[in-house]
């Protein structure tokens, strides 16, 4: 079975905790980590504390420098780029990411069901930038529950304080317009065929756009082009079974929607600066 990509991501939180932490170091290809497109339900908090953080909400660009903090309201699609190359330090946190899952804000914050959260500024203020570096202090692996109790009070607050930054009318924003369902019907397609032979004139005029509007509208609002977008796909699918499978590279390429083994070494070795070979061998050292 294939396991997609571009979908309705659910997020695993870990019992009694009501929030998911993840906190980017200097790492990843050429120093940059990178999250594709996506959505989920939960409501995603993040904030940059060095380097630079490239950010795609349906379809609206923002750059969040250092000191900035943005939010990704439920169901947004969106796609972070985060570069960390100015960082001298190995282990410095570049942005702190928080997850606040649906529950939680059905149970204490029940308004958010008819608003959404601004990133008209996305300067922290003093408060927003004190308590999310708080945030980014706990420690997952400790046991006391008055730990957690204090992360519930923190959370609350930072509610709170995103409410004063702003806030519109849920049916007035972007984030559920036709132009955004039209794209999660586009990604879910591109998801649920990548393997298959299509191009971008395709997709096209499988939803009725032309192609020069099309290919402005995908890069738009996904930050990459579509054979990027793509090619990833492919790519993200054959990396999974060069690792979970004994298929030989050849097959791979083809189970992906490459057309010859070459453009899909080319293509692998541009983002992971190996060949998948190398990259199979690599893994079994690992873990060998």
């Amino acid at each position: 079975m294939r396991s997609p990509l571009i979908q309705r991501q659910t997020i695993k939180y870990k019992e009694n905790e009501s929030f998911s932490l993840h906190k980017v170091i200097k790492s990843g290809v050429n120093n940059t980590y990178q999250k594709t497109s996506h959505w989920h339900e939960d409501l995603e908090i993040i904030y940059t504390i060095r380097g630079n953080l490239s950010l795609y909400i349906d379809g609206e660009y923002l750059n969040v420098g250092a000191g900035h903090l943005a939010v990704v309201n439920c169901e947004s699609i969106h796609r972070a780029v985060i570069e960390t190359n100015d960082l001298g330090d190995p282990s410095a946190i570049a942005v702190i990411d928080l997850l606040i899952p649906k529950n939680f804000l059905d149970a204490q914050f029940s308004e958010y069901k008819t608003i959404c959260f601004t990133n008209d500024v996305t300067k922290a203020s003093e408060e927003l930038a004190d308590l999310m570096m708080k945030i980014g202090e706990y420690d997952s692996s400790s046991s006391r529950p008055h730990d957690r109790l204090y992360m519930h009070g923190l959370l609350l607050q930072l509610l709170y304080h995103l409410y004063e930054k702003g806030v519109r009318p849920k049916e007035n924003d972007y984030c559920v317009n036709e132009s955004v369902i039209k794209l999660k019907k586009i990604l879910n397609y591109i998801d649920e065929h990548y393997f298959e032979p299509i191009t971008q004139a395709d997709i096209a005029a499988r939803f009725y756009f032309t192609p020069q509007y099309f290919s402005r509208y995908f890069k738009l609002c996904t930050g990459m082009t579509f054979s990027e977008h793509l090619t990833g796909r492919r790519i993200h699918n054959a990396r999974r079974e060069l690792i979970q499978t004994d298929k030989l590279v050849t097959q791979i390429a083809f189970d992906n929607g490459f057309s010859d083994e070459r453009s899909f070494i080319n293509s692998f070795k541009k983002l992971y600066n190996i060949t998948p070979l190398q990259y199979r061998k690599q893994i079994i050292e690992n873990h060998g």
